[in-house]
């Protein structure tokens, strides 16, 4: 999944799982990779998953700041 957070605002992995697993309610261990740059963050999410991080994570913060998560685009 992209999330439009980064480095730039201090974020941290512990940030990302934190808002994910709380927000929507899944478990943190199941979320993998998680790739920090300094506008944006690409986080793993298991295709089960996927449907309820996106509905969950709507208009939620993470840091005090509003994130947009979306379903990553491949990279072709």
């Amino acid at each position: 999944m992209f999330v439009n957070i980064g480095f730039n605002e201090k974020i941290s992995p512990a940030n990302i799982v934190g808002a994910f697993a709380g927000e929507s309610g899944i478990p943190g261990n199941v979320l993998g990779q998680i790739d920090i740059f300094d506008k944006y963050s690409f986080v793993d999410v298991p295709k089960e998953f996927a449907n309820t991080v996106l509905n969950r994570m709507e208009g939620a913060s993470i840091k005090g700041k509003k994130v947009n998560v979306e379903i990553a685009k491949p990279n072709n």
